[in-house]
């Protein structure tokens, strides 16, 4: 094997994980399972509920937060959301046996503007609340992938072509 086929193989190797690591999202089945305990209590007799939160916010996770706790006392939780946080579209997403899933679209940044507290719900145990991000963020990373991309098909170039030359 040449040097330059050797250096070719090598680059399409790297490409490869490069572009698997990009494109890896993929979605993990999980086995359903009866929760028998969706409250716990906490240090001084309270009773804790648990949230997802997920997306644009500082600290994304599971928090264990009092029950009757709203989506901004949450979000306070997480840290508040990111600069590229969509506060006018975030979905609570709810899984109730009796009522089926629903999936929430609340308006935060509505909220902060007129403190309307309708517009605010209040979580139950197992909620799911999913903060996207704005269109432009959307179009940033796709800028970034780009620029990655670039970047990739221009060493290539120089070990492939320019490596001809020399």
């Amino acid at each position: 094997m040449t040097k330059k086929a050797g250096n070719s193989l090598f680059l399409l190797v790297l490409f490869y994980f490069l572009m698997m690591s990009v494109f890896s999202a993929q979605a993990q089945e999980f086995p359903t399972r009866n929760r028998a305990a969706q409250y716990y209590l906490g240090t001084e007799d309270e009773l804790l509920i648990p949230i997802n939160i997920w997306g644009f916010v500082q600290k994304p996770g599971q928090y264990m937060v009092p029950n009757n706790t709203d989506l901004i006392s949450l979000m306070s939780f997480a840290g508040g959301p990111t600069n590229g946080a969509n506060t006018s579209g975030i979905q609570i997403v709810r899984s109730d046996p009796r009522y089926g899933n629903r999936v929430w679209k609340v308006n935060v940044k509505k909220y902060l503007e007129t403190a309307d507290d309708k517009l605010v719900p209040l979580l139950k145990p197992g909620d799911t609340v999913i903060v996207k991000g704005t269109a432009f963020n959307k179009v940033k990373s796709f800028f970034s992938f780009l620029t990655s991309f670039a970047i990739f098909a221009q060493m290539l170039y120089w070990i492939v072509i320019v490596q001809d030359r020399i």
